[in-house]
């Protein structure tokens, strides 16, 4: 999205196309700062957008993944991180209640029965939605320092790294509140398929839990490309190798193979991660 917001402001527009949407103020995705490096962070975002796509589109792992230890160890506090792919529909996120700290993302609250601890979302005009709606007033609310946000409510992150809502949550996680120990689910990576399996080869539908819904794309839209998640998270996993990245996903779907190679990411399936809550205490108010 951002990317055709600086390509529409340096082509002298006001307002641009994109993802099914018309007519979107520029302003609303770029403040004066980054207007005045416009053509700079334009070729950062393509070059990462397009940096060795190829190597990342993998399904089933193609190279050796060390074996994980996927038995209930955690280190200090747990981190539950609630991103919203498809994966975790089903699950009831109300037993996540007082056996650690939640982090959610973008319209949660809303559209759910589930209130989390925090909330994340970077994209300036859901971060308006959100807060239009009141939702600072009854959790933590953190999103980056970008001048199209006013509301003195939300936590500012200290600096933008430009990050999507899943790693930036991840990072807040680590860098704000000193987790070891993250469960992350609904982080999918990967497209739908036509059957509703979650697979990097033949998944080509939007992977979102409210797509259809109000500021979300049609159930038919095309899947969001993942190779910005994938380095962020890379970035997270590998800058903090003595954090244990609990990732949890449905029977037969696997992680990109560049994250699924290192050693502090560990995929376990539902049927696990339910093990692992059944030995967690709750914690005392």
């Amino acid at each position: 999205m951002r990317i055709e917001a600086y390509k529409a402001y340096l082509a002298g527009e006001t307002r641009f196309n994109c993802l099914n949407k018309n007519n979107i103020d520029i302003n609303a995705y770029l403040d004066a700062g980054m207007k005045k490096n416009a053509k700079a962070n334009l070729a950062n975002l393509q070059q990462e957008a397009t940096k060795n796509p190829a190597s990342v589109r993998q399904s089933l792992p193609k190279e050796p993944i060390p074996p994980k230890d996927t038995a209930y160890k955690p280190k200090g506090d747990v981190c539950f991180i609630i991103a919203n792919g498809e994966s975790r529909r089903g699950f009831d996120l109300n037993k996540l209640k007082d056996l650690g700290y939640v982090i959610g993302m973008n319209v949660l609250p809303l559209r759910e029965d589930f209130w989390p601890d925090a909330l994340v979302a970077v994209d300036i005009p859901t971060v308006k939605y959100i807060a239009e709606r009141d939702v600072p007033n009854k959790l933590e609310m953190w999103t980056y320092p970008r001048g199209g946000i006013k509301d003195t409510r939300i936590k500012r992150i200290e600096r933008d790294w430009g990050w999507s809502s899943g790693p930036t949550s991840c990072r807040i996680a680590l860098d704000y509140k000193k987790f070891q120990t993250l469960y992350i689910l609904g982080m999918d990576f990967f497209g739908v398929t036509p059957d509703g399996k979650i697979a990097d080869d033949k998944g080509r539908r939007l992977n979102n839990m409210y797509k259809g819904m109000d500021r979300y794309r049609k159930p038919n839209s095309s899947f969001t490309y993942y190779g910005n998640w994938l380095n962020q998270m890379i970035t997270n996993t590998t800058k903090n190798p003595g954090v244990n990245f609990y990732h949890v996903v449905l029977d037969g779907q696997n992680s990109p193979t560049k994250l699924a190679k290192i050693p502090n990411w560990i995929d376990i399936t539902y049927d696990q991660f339910e093990e692992h809550l059944a030995k967690m205490a709750k914690k005392t108010p």
